[in-house]
């Protein structure tokens, strides 16, 4: 499949153009110099042609253009091609569009508008796209030329997209290119480093994840959120959690707050698949004794999530195979149950108890709540009895049913109370 990066120094109108050919997955254009910081990606798949385009940083100079190369040439794909723009053809750009014909790759020139171009030198570009009645009409209809497929043999593979999400600064970028392999994501502690939505694809156990590194996380009450920047980058980041596969949301266990019980039971009740990644256990010295304070936590506030699937990790120590093993059986989770569904059956379960108790006082169930915790499952049960109270065939009784209604035959779990 060819790559098409729309490349240009700064402020030559890249995004606006990216946005022109992507309705949903657009970037941040803004008259501010160098807004685009990242590469970012985007699948032009339409019946009768497929192809990926690329929007890119803003350059100054050939040297700043073969740093930009460099981050290209780290993706390691083929079929590259350039889309360059420029408003004004000045030597510099001449010096960087020689230097890229040296590399034999095609460079396809744009402009937005009339241009005086007596200073291109015609045979450094596969195609001008200038001076017509529409320029982007030209080269969209170029590119569907160029990249046309047979529709009905065409059989586009299944993705299942993950999108990692979280507060500022928890390791997503760090995450995201562990598990790509590659540095596409710019990492910094600066706040706010990720402005848009990256995303890239690994083959893995022969299916392809779409993995999608977003922006951080900003309070609603804080004043950032009505900034240009980080307004766009809230929408992106939803437009993406609306449509995911799986949710990966990444805590720093360095920095807690009641806002990530807020991130969990608001995706939660969003009745999607999510998957908890407390990061940075490397920074915590006594971590048996943080995990279990966490935990103890999240139960004293269980109103706030349902099926958790937590792991405590270090994303800089971690592997990108255990990483994955982790992601992807997640995807393929069954012990995965709705809150609203766990307290319907509760009644059901509690008929039932009462048929095997002889004691005056009956066991009674309040609350069931669902996790997972370092792929162990667990079933946390807020009941009227104290733990070491509850008799042993109470307990094989309670598991025997919940097997039963929630067909968990083969299934490991525990039962806490």
């Amino acid at each position: 499949m060819n790559n098409y990066f729309i490349i240009g120094k700064v402020n030559e109108g890249k995004s606006h153009l990216f946005n022109l050919f992507s309705k949903n997955h657009r970037t941040i254009s803004n008259p501010l110099e160098n807004t685009t910081v990242d590469i970012i990606r985007k699948e032009i798949s339409i019946k009768n042609f497929h192809y990926y385009l690329y929007d890119t940083p803003g350059f100054y100079n050939l040297s700043d253009f073969k740093e930009v190369y460099k981050r290209i040439s780290d993706l390691k794909i083929s079929n590259i091609k350039f889309i360059y723009l420029s408003e004004i053809f000045t030597e510099e750009d001449l010096k960087i569009c020689k230097f890229i014909n040296s590399l034999g790759i095609n460079i396809y020139f744009f402009h937005f508008n009339q241009l005086d171009f007596s200073n291109l030198i015609p045979n450094l570009f596969s195609k001008i796209f200038v001076n017509q009645k529409d320029n982007f009409g030209e080269l969209y209809n170029f590119l569907a030329s160029q990249n046309s497929i047979d529709a009905e043999s065409y059989i586009k593979q299944e993705t299942s997209t993950i999108v990692i999400f979280g507060k500022e600064n928890t390791g997503k970028s760090t995450l995201f290119n562990k598990i790509t392999n590659i540095q596409l994501s710019q990492t910094s502690p600066n706040l706010h480093t990720t402005r848009d939505s990256v995303n890239w694809d690994i083959n893995y156990k022969k299916e392809i994840l779409r993995f999608i590194d977003t922006a951080g996380f900003i309070r609603s009450r804080s004043n950032r959120r009505n900034n240009d920047f980080e307004k766009f980058s809230i929408i992106q980041s939803e437009y993406f959690i609306k449509n995911a596969s799986l949710i990966v949301l990444l805590l720093d266990s360095t920095s807690e707050s009641k806002l990530d019980l807020s991130l969990i039971g608001s995706l939660s009740k969003r009745n999607k698949p999510f998957l908890v990644l407390v990061n940075k256990m490397d920074l915590i010295s006594e971590k048996n004794i943080y995990q279990k304070k966490f935990l103890d936590y999240l139960s004293n506030n269980h109103n706030y999530y349902s099926s958790l699937n937590i792991h405590f990790i270090s994303a800089i120590n971690l592997s990108k195979s255990k990483i994955l093993d982790l992601i992807y059986g997640h995807l393929n989770n069954k012990f995965f149950f709705k809150t609203s569904y766990l307290n319907k059956i509760i009644k059901p379960i509690n008929g039932e108890l009462g048929k095997i108790q002889k004691n005056s006082k009956e066991f009674k169930i309040y609350f069931i709540t669902a996790f997972t915790v370092n792929q162990k499952n667990y079933f946390k049960i807020s009941c009227n009895f104290n733990k070491k109270n509850i008799k042993p065939h109470v307990k094989s009784f309670l598991s025997k049913i919940l097997i039963r209604e929630l067909n968990l035959k083969g299934i490991n779990f525990n039962l806490i109370f």
